[in-house]
């Protein structure tokens, strides 16, 4: 599974949503965190249960196992050229010393503040709330 993959693979609402990709690499395994930036419950009570009542709370991230051999680098800039989820930045976290492991951490919707502030709220309005922005 590439990255573009992973993310092809989330839920229509859960790709709507994502705000942070973390890629933690672990040698020649590579996991990717796709952060949800949505709050529940949502605001419209016909939807179910599950997402339009309880506690306030976040949707929870949502993790793939990237299983290409292909580098992040190029698995980042797969993604950013679909646009599914808008313009990316990046940047790589080298391993500390003494570990196997390095972070990258991509920003979506990230081409202009313009860019993130549309998609800021059309999450909010997903949401059932209104944006102050």
């Amino acid at each position: 599974m590439t990255l573009l993959t992973a993310a092809q693979s989330l839920g229509m609402v859960e790709l709507a949503g994502v705000s942070w990709i973390n890629v933690l690499s672990m040698q020649e395994r590579h996991v990717a965190r796709f952060t949800i930036a949505l709050l529940l419950p949502f605001g419209d009570h016909t939807l179910p249960a599950e997402i339009s009542s309880g506690e306030t709370r976040f949707w929870l991230d949502q993790a793939r196992l990237l299983e290409s051999t292909a580098p992040i680098q190029d698995q980042i800039l797969e993604l950013h050229r679909s646009r599914l989820l808008g313009n990316l930045a990046s940047v790589q976290a080298p391993a500390i010393e003494g570990t196997a492991s390095s972070l990258c951490i991509v920003e979506t919707h990230a081409g202009s503040r313009e860019e993130r502030m549309n998609w800021m709220r059309s999450v909010i309005m997903m949401e059932g709330r209104w944006p102050i922005l």
